[in-house]
Order: structure tokens, then C-alpha cells, then sequence
């Protein structure tokens, strides 16, 4: 990779914790292959937000985190095909509960 510098989608900026209203990311995959940073696993896209769109790195998995289901979702949706460079759509993001009634993450892809 070069020396660019483009900023991470950070998950703490969505809040909703409603999945019938969840925060809504509206992404074009750039590069639809995981890599590894030091914190996560990420692939590269362009996110739309207010009217501009921007290449930010997509973390799919926090290397501190056991919740892996966006990665999941995202590696069976590129093996299927419907994930690739320049795919559009959009993930649903919101706080649940987990089994052990402690927030986690939740994903929803829409193409």
C-alpha cells in the first residue's frame, strides 16, 4: 500500500440501537479483499455521506473483538459473486444484546 493516508469508518460514530432503524453506510467496494492492520481486518471503499464521497478503510473485524459476523457475511457475499470492485450497497449497522445480554454489534447487508 502507499503512503496515503485514509481514515477508518469508526463504529463508534452509529449509535442506533434499533434494528428497524438502524444507521445506514452507503459504501462502493474500492478493493473487496480483506487485509490485516495492527487493530482489525478492513477492506477499502468509497463511503457517501452528506452529498461527498471519500475512500475510508472498512474495518470488517476488530482484532480485539470475537464478534466476526460482518467478515463472515462479507467473505461468503465475495464468494458468491455479489461483492466485488465497484459493488454498491449499503450496511445496516445497530447495538444489540448479545447471548450474554452485552451490546454487540449487528450488521445487515443491502444491495
Amino acid at each position: 500500500m502507499s503512503d496515503e493516508k485514509i481514515p477508518y469508518i469508526k463504529w463508534g460514530d452509529y449509535h442506533s440501537k434499533d434494528k428497524d432503524n438502524p444507521d445506514r453506510i452507503i459504501i462502493e467496494v474500492v478493493d473487496p479483499t480483506p487485509f490485516d492492520s495492527e487493530y482489525s481486518i478492513n477492506v477499502k471503499v468509497r463511503m457517501t455521506e452528506n452529498g461527498s464521497t471519500e475512500e475510508k478503510y472498512l474495518p470488517l473485524k476488530s482484532h480485539e473483538s470475537v464478534n466476526a459476523s460482518l467478515l463472515k457475511m462479507w467473505t461468503e457475499n465475495v464468494k458468491e459473486g455479489r461483492i466485488k470492485k465497484g459493488t454498491k450497497l449499503v450496511i445496516k449497522t445497530w447495538l444489540g444484546l448479545s447471548k450474554n445480554n452485552r451490546p454487540i454489534r449487528r450488521y445487515e447487508l443491502e444491495f
